[in-house]
C-alpha cells in the first residue's frame, strides 16, 4: 500500500480574522464647495468600502465622512489623494468614540 506523505496528513488551518470587527465608527467632517460635493460622493463610493458620506449642512457643504477606525490611516491618505481633484478642508476631527 502507498505511504501518505506527511504534508497531506497535516491539518490545514483556518485563516484567523487580523483584526477585530470594531463596535463603532469612525467619522471625519469636511466642507467643500458645494458644486464638488457630487464629485466627492463618485470619488469616495470608487474606492470600495473605505467609506460613506452624508451631507450635514447643505447651505455651506459640510460632510460627514463614515469608516471603519481600523483604516483610518487608508482614508486620510485617500482623502489626500482626490483632494486636486474635490478639494476640501477638514472642518473637525472628533476624538476617538469609544466606551466611556
Amino acid at each position: 500500500m502507498e505511504k501518505i506523505s506527511d504534508k497531506r496528513r497535516a491539518r490545514k488551518r483556518r485563516p484567523t480574522p487580523p483584526l477585530p470587527a470594531p463596535r463603532w465608527s469612525d467619522c471625519l467632517y469636511l466642507r467643500l464647495a458645494r458644486s464638488d460635493v457630487g464629485m466627492f460622493r463618485f470619488l469616495l463610493e470608487a474606492e470600495d468600502n473605505l467609506g460613506y458620506m452624508t451631507v450635514v449642512d447643505r447651505s455651506a457643504a459640510v460632510l460627514r465622512v463614515v469608516f471603519s477606525p481600523h483604516q483610518r490611516r487608508a482614508v486620510l491618505a485617500y482623502l489626500e489623494s482626490m483632494r486636486g481633484l474635490a478639494p476640501f478642508s477638514l472642518a473637525y476631527d472628533p476624538p476617538p468614540a469609544g466606551p466611556a
